[in-house]
């Protein structure tokens, strides 16, 4: 049997402000891993809002880490709850929501809190997967 990366989940957005215009998360290179999965949590007064999961074949990093391109995003479709769906609606004063990437070939990935209304904090962890 092949050794297969073993990557614990990892937090993309901490404490994201969601009275802020949209909230980027870091991004995740995907480098020998063919899915991902986004765990979404958030809690405030009243947030609205959108979520997306974005992928880019030209974002790309400096030897030192730092960013040489930062790339040119679009938008995936992800399984919410079980349904395709371009998009996750954020309503409530708390809630969880979870994006499933399967068979992912693109570079990289990154999601995307874009505000409507309302304040709150939001928590988003990846978990990557090798199929």
């Amino acid at each position: 049997m092949a050794d297969r990366p073993y990557l614990p989940p990892y937090p993309v957005i901490r404490n994201g402000d969601m009275s802020q215009a949209s909230i980027t998360s870091l991004v995740t290179v995907l480098k020998q891993l063919t899915g991902a999965s986004y765990a979404y949590s958030w809690s405030g007064t009243a947030p609205v809002g959108s979520i997306t999961v974005q992928a880019s074949n030209d974002y790309s990093l400096n030897a030192d880490g730092s960013v040489n391109n930062p790339g040119t995003w679009t938008n995936l479709t992800m399984l919410v709850d079980g349904t395709p769906s371009e998009t996750i609606s954020v309503t409530g004063n708390t809630g969880t929501r979870f994006a499933d990437l399967d068979e992912i070939m693109s570079y990289a990935i990154r999601t995307v809190y874009t505000k409507v209304s309302g304040t709150g904090s939001l928590q988003v962890t990846v978990v990557w997967k090798v199929a």
